[in-house]
């Protein structure tokens, strides 16, 4: 990584690494590479801080204050997601204790997030930042996550409640803003890969954009393990009623398959699942593979 230009990259791939050692179960080596994260934060947010720095929509408004707070701004945000990505491996592993310590520190810099007013180049960056704009919802998350393993479903799924209605108010705030701001079709709105995301790495990673389908698995979860079977299939129904698009995914699919399974005999379970199959096909939904329903 002494090579010049090639240090950008770093964060890139120790992200990619990390991904990769989640999805074969090695806990250690996933956890090693999220340190090598953190430990790359300090240059990854003078990057990102430079970047935005440079944007049409919040040049000439960035001063030097301005560039301190968002630098606080990005890094608190920052050790928000790289945390919360060290308590979803470390209550993987079955270490929940170790995820209460971490989610402490996740509180803390979530806490800094919070206290920063956010006006003027702050405000629209936050609105445009989605690693900023998740802390939030994303320290809810955790909390449900904890309680979960825990055992505790029935206040686990308050959490996930309130996670939802938090990042459907986040995401209204940001339709509102983008209807003015953005054309649906320009390939700069939210939606479509950025040059930033293709060109110009800065921090190596991103939050996701929302966290609402994440919930709703959680929430089911709660809800199949606390006897409430009906209550979990109806809320997986009503938020792929709402929005086919984007809350049918694989991980989706799957999972109320499941239910159905559970919950239906075997003539009923099959109908419901493809009646839930031509609904993803009814939308182009492509990307969801055929043993996702679970036919065979």
């Amino acid at each position: 990584w002494n090579t010049g230009g090639m240090e950008v990259w770093k964060s890139t791939l120790d992200n990619a690494i990390v991904n990769a050692c989640i999805r074969m179960k090695e806990w250690r080596l996933a956890l090693h590479y999220v340190e090598e994260l953190i430990g790359g934060l300090e240059e990854g947010v003078k990057r990102e801080v430079l970047w935005w720095c440079r944007q049409d929509s919040v040049v000439g408004s960035i001063g030097e204050e301005t560039r301190s707070q968002l630098r606080e701004l990005i890094t608190s945000a920052a050790y928000v997601e790289l945390l919360s990505r060290q308590i979803l491996i470390l209550l993987q592993s079955g270490a929940i204790k170790a995820a209460e310590t971490v989610q402490g520190d996740v509180r803390l810099h979530a806490a800094k997030v919070e206290g920063i007013v956010l006006t003027g180049a702050l405000s629209r960056i936050h609105g445009e930042f989605a690693l900023i704009r998740q802390v939030p919802v994303r320290q809810i998350v955790n909390d449900g996550l904890i309680l979960f393993a825990q055992s505790d479903y029935e206040l686990a799924a308050q959490r996930f409640r309130n996670a939802m209605e938090l990042q459907q108010s986040v995401s209204a705030d940001i339709n509102d803003d983008s209807s003015t701001l953005n054309n649906k079709d320009d390939p700069s709105s939210p939606g479509y890969p950025s040059w930033k995301d293709l060109d110009s790495p800065t921090l190596g990673f991103d939050a996701d954009p929302s966290l609402t389908v994440e919930c709703i698995n959680n929430l089911s979860l709660c809800l199949l393990y606390s006897g409430q079977m009906r209550a979990a299939v109806h809320e997986m129904e009503s938020l792929i009623r709402k929005d086919p698009c984007e809350h049918l995914t694989e991980g989706m699919a799957f999972n109320l398959c499941t239910l159905y399974e559970l919950g239906s005999d075997g003539e009923e379970c099959t109908k419901r699942k493809k009646r839930l199959q031509r609904v993803a096909k009814r939308f182009f939904l492509h990307d969801i593979g055929v043993e996702s329903f679970r036919l065979n």
